[in-house]
């Protein structure tokens, strides 16, 4: 089903559908001059418009995030910082005109072949994290996630999680990868855009294989003396009776900016469509700080603070619920331009901290895991987590023109998990007993360079590469690990014993390498193709869990247990792409395939009929496969039809592997070691395939719909109705216990209208229909229990700027 998708998108979008006489463009002035009512909207914007002819879209997505340093922001009397280059082209400001999809910007496209997201998107969208914006939007493509909690979205890009992101510079992992993500850190409304890239095609952010960049709203500045303004808005969300408010305040001069704001949301549990409630509930609040001035007329420093703070947020099949979590997180920045020697020079460094209080004592937790009543488990987590570092980069040449980036950064990552439980199962009881991540770290020093230049009329290529060490070690007290794991303390192994290997200290040289050409091939035709070549090392979960309760994969109550001699991945990737921008309908379809060497996936050592015990291990060869596509059609002036797609197939080529691992057992004293000549996950009793499915693949997904709405109008509004339809997933990862998931259509609609000038107002009903539905990567339990998606929701929201 999802390569006869990817084929009909292409015949689809090749057919060339007859082309119609092109309606009005939308011009940016016209929709923000509603939320600003102080704007001068061709000061800001000049003449900027939506039109086919524009072929921003053929720019380079990250040199444009160093480009825009070129020139500082200055506002008109709106105090709303003028969008880059590359979010000007695509957001919309999140307000779904009638060519939101794409217009005549390629839906996106650059050089990288990244999808970008604006933060504006957000309030049409009654979206909470960044994760969950990613979700929601149809311009995410390839990109899906798992709800854990309406404040806590795990996101995959291609089915991959997403490790780390960046912020504004600053580079962020999860403190405790099956609680907390990445991108729940961030409100959504602080956003000023969100840039997807799906594949080794950049050198700017590090060693990966594909990058989430997220851009905060950044400092002000104002022409003609110093202004203050603010923003308040709210929302209700029917289901689980959530409630999100938030002001923001903004202001300063020509010279300098400011712009704090405070967020607060809470949320208890929400419906299935069958009436079942889910336990997720939540307290969130945040603050944010932007800080900037201009030293001189080429020079400029910028600070940004966040902080967030979630209590009693419940998370539905997962082992713990999260009691209490901090984040902190620091960024500065300082900009050079317009010098003899170079262009730009961009120095920057930052600090973020998470620490974490967890336990699985809740009602609502017992309830799911009634496991937890018969073996008497208590249990409590905390994590500390901190991202320190730094970028030095340096740019020659125009963003439109020949450029070139070098430089170096640092990353540097301190992690430390500790879960300590008591419980009992058959013979085996343990009080107390702590299954940690030790404290350890990983440094990473890496250098870089991008080039980025025309190579025809149409047509430009950019070519990249970045060199990497890394090396990790644990830091941790070595008598705090001479005893740990869940057996009684008189029985307890060592972290070495159950690791397999005390060989702690690990280092790992990674290189990467891309091109990209990217040209218009015909009027309206745009054709760009990538090639690269990335290694990722392991990160400090896969090498040092010490069997802690992880439920990473959809039938829960697993323990995961790392391996210090781990090898780093090694991927090769190419896209094709193939987009179409006219006056009628747009659209634009991408096929991937991915050859991934030594991948990092599970091994299954244990299952009883509660539990299953899992193992990293690296499986010789892997492969991803799959196509994202969209199509937009102008049917009138008011009515825009659009759909999407995405599929990824993902197979263990090598699944046998080399040897089975036997797990280490406190009972006889013996050991985690490995058995040359059998199959993997032998020791578990659960055959599978040579070849088998990668787990937590989802299946063929699409959106359908349509957005109505004027193109110009006295008072904007417009409404956008959809259907998300998953297809059924059969190829499931049998040996790690995975099963099968229907698939389901669900209905969303939308709307938003501008009554007067400064006001916003949206509302929406989320599964319309009340359909009963579960994602492929939400829990489900041996005994019954599983995870639903939230059942009929209406939201209604109103933005109000001054």
């Amino acid at each position: 089903m999802g390569k006869w998708g990817c084929a009909l998108a292409a015949l689809a979008l090749a057919a060339g559908l007859a082309e119609a006489r092109q309606p009005p463009p939308l011009t940016l002035a016209e929709i923000d001059s509603w939320l600003q009512p102080d704007a001068v909207a061709s000061d800001r914007y000049g003449e900027s418009t939506f039109s086919s002819d524009s072929t921003q879209g053929l720019f380079d997505a990250e040199q444009a995030q160093f480009q825009r340093l070129l020139s500082p922001q200055v506002e008109a009397a709106s105090g709303t910082p003028l969008p880059s280059a590359a979010t000007a082209a695509t957001s919309r400001l999140g307000l779904p005109g009638p060519s939101s999809l794409g217009g005549g910007t390629g839906f996106g496209i650059a050089l990288t072949g990244a999808d970008i997201i604006s933060g504006r998107d957000s309030v049409m969208r009654a979206s909470t994290d960044a994760g969950d914006l990613l979700g929601k939007s149809p311009l995410a493509l390839g990109v899906s996630t798992q709800q854990r909690n309406p404040v806590v979205t795990d996101s995959r890009v291609r089915d991959e999680r997403i490790g780390s992101a960046g912020a504004s510079g600053s580079y962020w992992v999860p403190a405790r990868i099956d609680l907390d993500t990445t991108l729940s850190k961030f409100d959504s409304r602080t956003l000023e855009q969100i840039a997807v890239i799906k594949g080794p095609y950049s050198a700017l952010y590090g060693p990966g294989f594909e990058f989430v960049d997220v851009e905060l709203i950044g400092s002000p500045r104002f022409e003609g003396g110093f202004q203050a303004h603010g923003r308040s808005l709210v929302d209700f969300k029917s289901n689980g009776e959530q409630w999100y408010g938030r002001q923001d305040v903004w202001g300063g001069d020509d010279l300098w900016g400011f712009r704090i704001g405070y967020g607060h949301g809470t949320g208890n549990d929400y419906r299935a469509g069958n009436g079942d409630l889910m336990p997720s509930s939540y307290k969130s609040r945040d603050v944010n700080l932007a800080l900037g001035g201009d030293l001189t007329t080429n020079s400029s420093v910028e600070l940004h603070y966040m902080r967030l703070d979630q209590t009693d947020v419940e998370l539905a099949g997962q082992a713990f619920d999260i009691d209490v979590l901090k984040t902190d997180g620091y960024d500065l920045q300082y900009v050079l331009r317009d010098q003899r020697a170079f262009d730009l020079l961009l120095l920057e460094g930052w600090y973020n901290r998470t620490q974490l209080y967890g336990s699985a004592q809740r009602p609502g937790k017992r309830a799911q895991f009634p496991y937890y009543d018969q073996i008497m488990f208590t249990g409590q987590t905390d994590v500390d987590s901190i991202s320190t570092g730094y970028r030095s980069a340096v740019t020659w040449g125009d963003a439109d023109d020949t450029h070139l980036t070098a430089g170096t950064d640092l990353r540097y990552i301190q992690q430390q998990l500790n879960e300590v439980t008591t419980g009992t199962e058959d013979i085996n009881f343990w009080i107390d007993a702590n299954s940690p991540i030790p404290r350890s770290h990983s440094s990473n020093p890496g250098v870089f360079v991008q080039l980025s230049t025309p190579v025809a009329e149409q047509a430009a290529v950019t070519v990249g590469g970045r060199a990497d060490w890394v090396s990790t070690n644990v830091t941790a007290d070595p008598a705090a690990l001479a005893a740990v794991g869940t057996a009684p303390a008189p029985l307890q192994l060592s972290a070495e014993e159950i690791l397999g290997s005390g060989d702690f200290d690990q280092d790992d040289a990674l290189g990467a390498g891309f091109v990209t050409l990217t040209g218009q091939v015909a009027d309206g035709w745009q054709l760009a193709g990538s090639v690269g070549y990335a290694e990722r090392a392991p990160n400090l979960t896969e090498r040092y869990a010490v069997e802690p309760f992880m439920f990473v994969l959809q039938n829960g109550l697993n323990t995961v247990t790392g391996d210090p001699l781990l090898d780093k991945e090694r991927r090769i990737q190419f896209d094709l792409r193939l987009a179409r921008s006219g006056d009628y309908w747009r659209g634009q379809i991408t096929g991937f395939h991915a050859w991934i060497r030594d991948y990092i996936t599970f091994e299954n050592m244990m299952t009883n009929a509660n539990q299953t015990n899992l193992k990293f291990v690296n499986t010789d060869l892997a492969t991803l496969i799959g196509c994202e596509g969209f199509v937009e059609m102008d049917l009138t002036d008011w009515l825009t039809p659009f759909a999407t797609l995405d599929y990824v197939q993902g197979d263990d080529r090598t699944r046998n592997g080399s040897f089975a691992t036997q797990q280490s057992n406190p009972l006889s004293g013996q050991p985690s070691t490995q058995s040359p000549g059998l199959a993997r996950g032998f020791y578990s009793g659960v055959a599978g395939e040579a070849r088998e499915p990668l787990p937590s693949i989802l299946p063929l997904q699409s959106r359908i719909g349509a957005r109505i709405g004027p193109h110009h109008s006295q008072q904007p509004w417009g409404v956008e109705i959809y259907a998300r339809v998953a297809d059924n997933q059969q190829r499931v990862a049998a040996s790690l216990l995975e099963s099968p998931t229907p698939g389901f259509t669900v209905w969303d609609a939308r709307a938003y209208w501008g009554p007067r000038e400064g006001v916003l107002l949206t509302a929406g009903v989320e599964n319309f229909t009340d359909k009963t539905y579960r994602e492929h990567l939400d829990f489900r339990s041996a005994d019954g229990f599983q995870v639903l998606r939230p059942g009929v929701t209406f939201y209604f929201g109103g933005e109000l700027n001054y």
